[in-house]
């Protein structure tokens, strides 16, 4: 049985806020757990919801860097695990890949880095003490730079026909966009995407959609890509993030991992 006390006291070493709300049975999300980020007149908190079956376990914590690494013991999923912590301005919550053996607040953050941002790290030199800031020189030359979930690495030698980029294009997984002042794309899958499905439907999965229900070719549908090459340059912006000045040089876009966790389902906040 998870001791309440003690999840608010761990959030409350780190300077946060959390409520926990132990759970008879699902509320509307139908979710064993959820881990949200929401905001009262005492500004933001963590909102934790579990069913009674559910034990939370804190596995780390780094009061200093303001996050800590919380477990949920879920017979559906029992691995599940939640890097919570501060960025630049707000709170925020991650799900961590489930095949990430990881047990500490600096495993999980590296755990969140996707294979590319680990080999460049490692064959072009980051010094340890930077691994995990938003800005990290590399040693051959260059910068890693990080907004939210978005990381960016520097391809100088790429250079697309500036007709084919698009101004003012969004970058988004879900949430606020991020805006980038310039954006070329290339490959990917066309996906359907609106409130009902927020994960996008393919192009065969929405022709079948419309054929078992012709209304829902009124429901309101975005048109986007998933999974292309991206590249920006220029000014990359976000609300609740510092704005990113890329230059003129064109940078590879990379996603954290957790779209790869099975507890990402658990996330309600998105950035």
């Amino acid at each position: 049985m998870t001791d309440v006390s003690v999840i608010s006291k761990s959030f409350a070493e780190i300077g946060a806020r959390a409520k926990v709300a132990v759970l008879e049975k699902p509320d509307r999300s139908n979710r064993s757990v959820v881990v949200d980020i929401k905001k009262d007149k005492k500004g933001e908190f963590f909102d934790i919801r579990i069913l009674d079956a559910i034990e939370l376990f804190i596995l780390d914590e780094e009061p200093a860097d303001r996050h800590l690494l919380l477990m949920a013991r879920d017979p559906k999923n029992p691995k599940a695990k939640f890097l919570c912590g501060h960025d630049e301005r707000h709170w925020f919550t991650a799900a961590i890949p489930e095949h990430s053996r990881v047990s500490t607040v600096v495993g999980a953050k590296q755990a969140l880095k996707p294979k590319e941002i680990v080999q460049l790290e490692t064959y072009r030199g980051v010094r340890k003490k930077d691994l995990h800031k938003r800005r990290r020189k590399l040693k051959a030359g260059g910068k890693i730079l990080r907004q939210g979930e978005f990381m960016f690495i520097p391809e100088p030698d790429f250079e697309p026909s500036l007709d084919a980029a698009l101004k003012n294009e969004r970058l988004a997984r879900g949430g606020n966009p991020h805006r980038a002042q310039y954006l070329y794309r290339e490959g990917g899958i066309t996906v359907y995407i609106n409130s009902k499905y927020p994960n996008g439907l393919t192009q065969k999965q929405y022709e079948e959609l419309i054929k078992r229900n012709p209304k829902a070719k009124r429901w309101q549908w975005q048109v986007q890509v998933r999974d292309p090459i991206v590249h920006v340059k220029g000014k990359v912006s976000h609300p609740e993030h510092a704005t990113v000045n890329l230059g003129q040089i064109w940078h590879r876009v990379l996603l954290n991992t957790e779209s790869k966790a099975k507890a990402a389902y658990n996330v309600a906040f998105i950035d």
